[in-house]
């Protein structure tokens, strides 16, 4: 018995040592934390090459968090998969306050050479309410996966829901909410976003702003 608790006890302490040191790491700032979080998280993700992660970014349960070459991450970021996986391909680009979420299922693939503005959201379940009986926190969540094609751009704010694919090259306008799939090269805006052209278009139509 007092072997058990020892080790439980030794566990424990071994677990908050590794949060002090990922705290002190993930606030320290200039070009010395972006160097300790290169070696940092190159260990944690099993990367050969690095990643940028800015201050202030998180990532729980990395085991499930896979990352391609040059990927970077802006200030104050969240990746959440303790319950799900997430996948960022080489040299795709996040700005800062992005809340990437596939903690209760799903999962959420970001293409090479894509750009991810501040402050957007992807989420791979949705809260279940189908019965108007029962309080919507007690029914569960339903999970599906996001998939993100490469060469695509999402404007600040946008917000990716569940089960959404979203084609290559496509461009989503700032503050859309996708709840649908978006074709490839397709320029998407609004709430709920809708195509209103495509890429290959030459009417002006890639100047919206995002």
């Amino acid at each position: 018995m007092i072997i058990v608790w020892v080790n439980y006890m030794l566990e424990k302490f071994i677990r908050e040592v590794l949060e002090w040191i990922e705290m002190l790491f993930r606030y320290t700032p200039g070009s010395i934390g972006i160097w300790l979080r290169r070696i940092w998280d190159r260990q944690r993700l099993g990367k050969e090459e690095y990643i940028d992660l800015d201050t202030g970014c998180y990532l729980v349960n990395p085991a499930s968090i896979f990352m391609g070459r040059k990927v970077s991450i802006g200030k104050d970021s969240k990746f959440f998969a303790d319950g799900g996986t997430i996948h960022c391909l080489a040299n795709c680009a996040f700005n800062s306050n992005v809340h990437i979420n596939a903690s209760l299922g799903g999962k959420i693939v970001i293409g090479e050479d894509t750009l991810i503005g501040s402050g957007v959201t992807m989420r791979s379940s949705n809260h279940i309410f189908r019965n108007a009986d029962q309080k919507i926190r007690l029914q569960g969540h339903s999970s599906a996966d996001i998939l993100i094609g490469n060469n695509c751009w999402l404007g600040a704010n946008v917000v990716v829901l569940k089960g959404v694919t979203i084609g290559y090259g496509a461009v989503i306008g700032a503050g859309a909410v996708v709840i649908k799939d978006i074709p490839p090269m397709a320029i998407a805006v609004g709430v709920p976003a809708k195509v209103i052209k495509y890429q290959n278009q030459s009417d002006g139509a890639q100047n919206i702003d995002c």
